[in-house]
């Protein structure tokens, strides 16, 4: 497939019969007009574009540094990011012809593959957990190799090959026996992302698994095999095959599918509450895992396992297994608990245990020495002597 791209003019017209978010998912995944169910299409991604606009809209906030035009400068940054994703991204600045398009590029990422990127002007900023930047010394290829990278579980599982049960990733016990709360983000970077406080614990997952879908889909009207290497999808507008199943399957260890009725509960108020995607309610893990081997259908039952199966979320899903089988305290009395299990604490009760059978021993051989004494006078003739006298 060709690097080279075609710049078609963008017109302000074009931007006033389509929103903004319409327009960004034409410009990502080609003409939605001619795929087939276009309404349906956007209607599932009702959420996305949603995401859309409000990034449109913090853009917007800061016209004096972005300029008037940025909606179609945007728009021409996201043809020549899909042309040229193994180009460094100073080059990319350079071709667009303006410094400002810095930041076009750093939002142009954001919203094509749902990674935050921290913006090249350090006086925009917004909130999220992990804000890698994009260096002028990378590519798209590379920025995104660094972000999502494919972990080796040889270090982790030398330590700890111990077993996992798949049964404590899911919502309903991590809420319950490690008092896990769930926050959805928008950043596909922050997915499975597991935070920690004096008093509160939060696992953050990403809100938008229909764009993983429509990204599925278009990989496999590319390709139906979709094996498609990181430069491949991306000139699609697309994360890789892989990365994209594999997070898909992250949601039904959260939310299985049987046999954990109150996790698919907690999924569907959450839906109903916060405005999730519907594709939630539709999440069938066969319409998107493959298997190439017998093992590969089965859940893994320890760490090793685990990590072969996610290799991109395999670290995130093993501390979150630790904070499962072992959760952190988070309240006074599982702070007051935990305390008593620290050594000091232990020593300290030895010692005062100890003591006190000491003072007990020394008591009970006194007056057992009395006892004595008063037995030997009174076999002596001596009459009864009183412990008083």
């Amino acid at each position: 497939m060709t690097s080279d791209i075609r710049l078609m003019p963008v017109t302000s017209s074009q931007n006033e019969q389509a929103g903004f978010g319409k327009m960004i998912v034409q410009e990502i995944w080609g003409d939605t007009n001619a795929q087939q169910g276009c309404e349906s299409l956007l209607q599932l991604l009702e959420g996305y574009l949603d995401h859309c606009d409000q990034e449109q809209r913090f853009a917007s906030r800061h016209t004096t540094i972005l300029g008037e035009t940025f909606d179609l400068d945007l728009i021409r940054t996201i043809r020549v990011v899909k042309g040229r994703p193994e180009v460094l991204k100073s080059a990319l600045s350079a071709e667009l012809g303006q410094d400002a398009h810095a930041v076009s590029l750093d939002i142009a990422i954001r919203l094509m593959f749902s990674t935050f990127v921290r913006l090249a002007d350090t006086r925009i900023i917004s909130g999220t957990i992990f804000q890698p930047r994009w260096r002028d010394s990378e590519s798209l290829v590379s920025f995104l190799t660094r972000v999502y990278p494919q972990t080796q579980s040889l270090a982790a599982y030398a330590q700890d090959n111990g077993r996992v049960q798949i049964a404590k990733f899911s919502t309903s016990y991590l809420s319950r026996f490690a008092n896990v709360s769930i926050e959805w983000t928008h950043n596909l970077s922050d997915h499975l992302m597991l935070l920690r406080g004096l008093n509160w614990k939060t696992l953050y997952l990403f809100r938008h698994p229909a764009f993983l879908k429509v990204s599925l889909d278009t990989l496999a009207r590319d390709r139906m095999d979709t094996t498609h290497s990181l430069p491949e999808a991306l000139r699609l507008g697309c994360l890789p095959p892989k990365l994209l199943r594999e997070t898909l399957m992250t949601y039904n260890l959260l939310f299985p599918e049987l046999g954990d009725e109150e996790s698919r509960a907690m999924l569907i108020a959450d839906c109903s509450k916060k405005g999730l995607d519907p594709f939630f309610l539709m999440l069938d893990e066969h319409h998107y895992n493959e298997h190439e081997t017998p093992t590969d259908a089965l859940d893994p039952t320890d760490v090793r396992g685990l990590y072969d199966k996610y290799p991109y979320w395999g670290y995130r899903l093993y501390e979150l297994w630790k904070e499962a089988d072992d959760p952190t305290p988070s309240t006074r009395i599982e702070r007051w608990t935990e305390s008593r299990r620290n050594p000091r604490f232990t020593y300290w009760c030895t010692v005062v245990s100890l003591s006190i059978a000491i003072m007990f021993g020394v008591a009970a051989t006194i007056l057992g020495a009395l006892q004595f004494w008063t037995s030997y006078c009174a076999w002596r003739g001596c009459g009864a002597v009183s412990l008083g006298s």
